[in-house]
């Protein structure tokens, strides 16, 4: 979530100036509760969000604290965030303020209370006011193992002071964590295929228990179930529950006339139609090889940076890197020299073999490859396979 500098940085002064670490005792009616906000419209919004209130109804206290701040305006925002290199805070700010922006961007709100005793919410209290501290609150956001909600998690977890056990799952019955996050953006379909090329081979294994609550869905599931131990009494950690906002349910705009699958499927057809059309007349226009080639090629160079220098852990190694072929772009340069393409020619054989072997064996690839992915692979083979043929019939 993205606040302002002015409210974050005012907010936070009230707080830390007025309640130092261990100065400002709950009273009994105290309650922590765990936030959890349904997805919303923005692609870093699609899986939803997680925070944790504080609320002391006799001190007409009433706090989140939200893991989830950053800023867009931050210097190579982007850059960064490719490199795995993003920084992340922890903000606290009214719940009035934060009821109502997702209100107005209808996000539902569900509330568990939990059930603590009262040294056990002093001690996240005080963690959470000691890590909302300017020299405390960030840190290095990673998406799947260090996020918002697996924060929350953490704390509920770790900081209490009680043994918070949450349910185990039958290994027959986990998913991976690339079908975790296809739950929520597989009908947002330019998303979807975008994320498949980035994340790469570790995203197809098996997620835990414990590591489904990197989704913040999944955390309020798992802590609706688990049970803490204070001394010899075990009891179920969450006390109540409510909805505190209930928005409409959201509307997902995704056409299927301009999917992936659409778009890639007609210049496919373009591509095999204009391919036969110059084989039949022997006429070559190597404008559809330089589009072509290089289009895949520039694709390839990009998802190998980030195999190469993003620090992400499920950014490789990337099994796309078999048809998004990086050498074509280099090659589509070095084609463009015709006293070399008497040698350079012969590289339309060997990618033609090579994507052969690709659409034959893709499925055992250790990734799961967007049927997309294949369809743009089909692309340059179509390509590769009628130069080859030219060269061929000229050899014979």
């Amino acid at each position: 979530m993205r606040v302002s500098h002015l409210a974050f940085l005012l907010t936070l002064f009230i707080l830390v100036q007025n309640n130092t670490v261990g100065a400002f005792i709950l009273t009994k009616r105290a309650e922590i509760s765990v936030l959890t906000c349904s997805p919303g419209n923005e692609a870093y919004s699609v899986y939803g969000h997680s925070a944790i209130r504080v609320k002391d109804a006799l001190r007409k206290y009433d706090v989140v604290f939200n893991y989830g701040i950053f800023d867009f305006d931050t210097p190579n925002f982007i850059y960064r965030f490719a490199c795995g290199q993003t920084d992340y805070m922890l903000g606290a700010y009214s719940f009035s303020g934060f009821l109502d922006e997702y209100t107005m961007l209808k996000r539902s709100i569900y509330e568990q209370v939990l059930d603590l005793t009262q040294q056990e919410k002093q001690r996240i209290f005080d963690f959470l006011l000691w890590n909302a501290r300017p020299e405390n609150r960030v840190y290095r956001y990673n998406f799947l193992f260090d996020n918002c909600a697996t924060r929350v998690r953490d704390v509920v977890q770790e900081k209490s002071g009680g043994e918070v056990a949450f349910p185990e799952r039958n290994n027959d019955h986990q998913k991976t964590f690339r079908e975790l996050l296809k739950g929520y953006h597989s009908k947002v379909l330019w998303l979807d295929f975008g994320i498949d090329l980035i994340v790469a081979a570790p995203c197809d294994s098996k997620a835990s228990a414990f590591d489904e609550m990197f989704l913040p869905d999944y955390l309020m599931g798992h802590i609706a179930k688990a049970t803490i131990k204070t001394g010899n009494e075990t009891r179920p950690l969450v006390k109540s529950s409510r909805f505190i906002y209930h928005a409409p349910g959201l509307k997902i705009k995704s056409s299927k006339i301009t999917s992936p699958f659409v778009v890639f499927g007609i210049l496919l057809l373009l591509v095999v139609y204009v391919s036969a059309r110059q084989f039949r007349r022997k006429r070559i226009n190597y404008l559809t090889d330089y589009i072509v080639f290089g289009i895949n090629g520039f694709m390839g160079v990009v998802m190998l940076w980030f195999v190469l220098f993003s620090e992400h852990p499920t950014m490789h190694p990337n099994y796309n890197l078999v048809w998004a072929i990086p050498s074509n772009f280099i090659f589509i340069i070095t084609w463009k020299i015709k006293k070399w393409r008497p040698f350079t020619r012969y590289y339309f054989i060997l990618v033609s073999a090579w994507l052969l072997l690709f659409m034959l064996s893709g499925t055992i690839l250790p990734q799961k490859i967007h049927i997309v992915s294949y369809i743009m692979g089909a692309i340059v083979l179509c390509r590769s396979v009628f130069n080859s043929m030219l060269i061929l019939r000229r050899r014979a």
